[in-house]
């Protein structure tokens, strides 16, 4: 081999092992580069994570505050229904018994000179008595209603109209029947006859009627 062939072998083994530094220096400067890069796309991941899982858990709370909240209502809806149900546990049997009772007052209403038949009606009183005291006991009262009094709908219900007018209108003319309560609810309303002035078209109306009868 030729000295100008050795200097010439020498010098491509330079240029190669000089262009592979290169390279080998290009490589680390694009993975510096990169290293920059990666590690915001990692923190970006990592954040967006985060926000996710603070989402997830915020509606997490939400749902469970509010199914706290359903639970919290609905025990406070079964307690008041079972306070009611056991308030008015017995109004049923109140309203069979009422019907009772009365029999026993129509009964009492009779007249008679028999002293068996008084001795009999007596014992009707006895058993009447003892039933409205054991209905009072579980609550139940009579509706207080007197002659003259104003015709109150929630308490009262008109089975007639009558009109007199030395009397004011809306007002009890008669009681047909007792009316009773059962702690703060209206068992029977009290049934009344009330004054009310008749219409003028329905008097003529009347009026025509009679006379075509007549007639």
């Amino acid at each position: 081999m030729s000295e100008k062939d050795l200097e010439k072998e020498l010098f491509d083994k330079e240029e190669k092992t000089k262009n592979k530094t290169d390279e080998s220096n290009d490589t680390k400067k694009e993975t510096k580069q990169e290293e920059p890069k990666k590690k915001k796309t990692k923190k970006a991941k990592i954040e967006n994570q985060l926000e996710e899982i603070e989402e997830e858990l915020k509606e997490f709370k939400d749902k469970y505050y509010r199914n706290l909240a359903e639970m919290e209502n609905y025990k406070k809806r079964t307690s008041n229904e079972l306070i009611k149900e056991r308030k008015y546990a017995s109004q049923s049997l109140a309203d069979k018994l009422i019907d009772s009772l009365e029999v026993f007052t129509q009964a009492l209403n009779t007249k008679t000179d028999d002293k068996q038949m008084q001795n009999f009606l007596y014992g009707f009183k006895m058993i009447k008595d003892m039933i409205y005291n054991a209905l009072k006991d579980e609550g139940v009262s009579a509706i207080e209603t007197k002659v003259g009094d104003e015709f109150n709908p929630n308490i009262h219900e008109a089975m007639d109209t009558e009109y007199h007018p030395d009397k004011p209108e809306h007002t009890i003319l008669k009681i047909t029947k007792t009316g009773y309560k059962f702690k703060d609810r209206v068992l029977r309303p009290a049934f009344v006859i009330i004054n009310l002035k008749p219409d003028d078209e329905i008097e003529d109306m009347n009026e025509n009627i009679e006379n075509g009868k007549e007639e």
